[in-house]
């Protein structure tokens, strides 16, 4: 099939002015929420090796979930059986182990036994999947040549310390693959750089991380920080669909990064995992875009907070230059919630976790500086969410959803079709089904089940759009939209009545939400 055939094309790109290599172009006027390209499965996916125990290595199914009733799509009942040869991969069914097996594991089965007791990291066993691979003709060379394309970034590697560890990890991953005979280990190191630098996330059609993909296609799809573009999952189809209406001949972006965050945490991340400094056009707005707006001027500060801040500085003070100014003490504490943020996400306990997210949500809140949409305020909130739950805090959960879907959702993804506001919102939709049927009464006069009817319904219209109506996350919404709409239209006789009832209870939603 030719480029023209499909949603794009490629040639060179220029970004704020510089050479950015190539880059995707759009063939034709594009409709938000089109599939522009559809991959059967991507060249290689690699698990997080707590993933390894729960997670079918062939379709992605992740058989264990994360909060209630947010994964319908999985089928009830499925298990994951490990592979008996290697000890390491486990399988949904014997279709799946079949699949995986003549794709290449026959082949890196018997390498792995070996090593069956011994934790490897995901990129790893990635890169020892495309060596097998290609050694034994399971990569045609067009597809090698377009991953060999992909940049390494050998020289950076080195400019920042990090390439001895390439090296030893490049060692040990012609060993265990028994490809020495095929590629030497600069070679080897080569490959296994250009999976650290241009892997992107496997993910649930939730958007739960799995562990790392490599597409030797979609992984020359160019940054922005206002893509116009993203990238879902279903199972292991990756499909790139348009964020918004793209015009002909306008070049294709994705977001690398949570392109939500602050712009110096923007370009910070960027430079450290891709080595380059973004001029898109966000980023060209400097701080005066949405995710750098402050909810008070810094020089407005409290007492009390410009002297936590002087303190922070003083702390560090490598990072700072003379006597301190507003804009630092407001960037020095932001940097302290961050700190406070990183700790979250190395937390394995839901409860400690919990009080490290309230600590710094309060500090956000009484400092007056955060805006309910400026990060990490948001990212904090969200994993409030998902520790509340872990714990069975269910009533709490609610509140916090109610909050993000007033004050957040909307500022942060305005497309009402972006997969994040659709996943979020029907994470908060089966939270108000279950609160409903266990005849929990969170606020006066509210009717949960009407409520998770009324969210149910905006879901089952957008994720049509976010995923792709044939998608099982899709589908899982239309199956749970018509059992509920049958049931209410049994309680109420008809559509208008239903209706009138469902609008009743968006006012009261709002006010949960303040």
């Amino acid at each position: 099939m030719s480029q023209n055939d499909h949603g794009y094309y490629i040639k060179d790109s220029i970004i704020g002015g510089q050479a950015a290599g190539k880059g995707f172009f759009s063939n034709r006027d594009l409709t938000s929420g089109e599939p522009i390209v559809t991959i059967q499965r991507p060249l290689m996916a690699s698990l997080e090796s707590e993933r390894l125990k729960d997670t079918c290595a062939n379709c992605y199914i992740w058989t264990e979930g994360s909060s209630i009733g947010s994964r319908l799509y999985v089928k009830k009942g499925i298990t994951v059986q490990m592979c008996a040869g290697c000890k390491r991969f486990r399988y949904c069914s014997k279709a799946c182990q079949k699949e995986a097996w003549n794709r290449g594991h026959k082949h890196e089965c018997k390498n792995l036994k070996p090593v069956a007791d011994r934790e490897l990291p995901k990129a790893v066993l990635g890169c020892m999947e495309i060596l097998v691979r290609r050694k034994h003709g399971l990569i045609d060379d067009q597809m090698w040549q377009l991953l060999r394309h992909l940049d390494s970034h050998i020289d950076d590697f080195k400019a920042n310390g990090n390439f001895g560890g390439i090296e030893l990890m490049a060692r040990g991953t012609s060993q265990f693959s028994a490809t020495q005979d095929t590629f030497n280990e600069d070679f080897v190191a080569q490959m296994y750089a250009r999976i650290l630098s241009n892997s992107m996330t496997l993910v649930t059609p939730s958007f739960e991380p799995l562990g790392i993909l490599i597409d030797a296609l979609l992984c020359h799809l160019n940054h922005s920080c206002n893509p116009n573009t993203y990238i879902v999952m279903d199972g292991p189809q990756t499909q790139l669909r348009a964020l918004r209406d793209i015009k002909k001949d306008e070049e294709l972006f994705i977001s690398y990064i949570d392109p939500t965050m602050p712009l110096t945490r923007r370009q910070s991340e960027l430079q450290q995992r891709w080595f380059f400094e973004c001029k898109c056009s966000k980023c060209q707005l400097g701080l005066s875009s949405q995710e750098d707006e402050w909810a008070i001027k810094p020089d407005t500060l409290t007492t009390h907070y410009r002297k936590l801040a002087d303190e922070e500085i003083k702390r560090n003070q490598d990072d700072y230059t003379g006597a301190p100014t507003d804009e630092q003490r407001a960037a020095a504490l932001q940097a302290k919630v961050f700190h406070l943020y990183e700790e979250v996400q190395q937390q394995p306990d839901p409860a400690e976790a919990i009080r490290t997210i309230e600590v710094a949500i309060a500090f956000c809140t009484k400092s007056n500086l955060w805006l309910a949409h400026r990060q990490p305020l948001p990212a904090l909130r969200d994993d409030l969410i998902v520790n509340m739950l872990a714990v069975g805090n269910y009533e709490g959960a609610w509140f916090e959803c109610a909050k993000r879907h007033r004050h957040v959702i909307l500022k942060l993804y305005p497309e009402i079709h972006h997969p994040i506001r659709v996943v979020q919102t029907w994470q908060m939709a089966m939270l108000a089904q279950y609160l409903a049927s266990a005849g929990t009464e969170v606020a006066l006069g509210a009717d949960m089940a009407l409520i998770a009817a009324m969210l149910i319904n905006t879901i089952n219209v957008t994720s049509k759009m976010s995923h792709g109506s044939e998608s099982a996350f899709a589908k899982s919404v239309q199956q749970k939209f018509s059992e509920v709409e049958s049931e209410l239209l049994g309680k109420f006789g008809s559509k208008d009545a239903m209706n009138a009832a469902i609008q009743r209870q968006v006012k009261l939603l709002s006010e949960m939400g303040k």
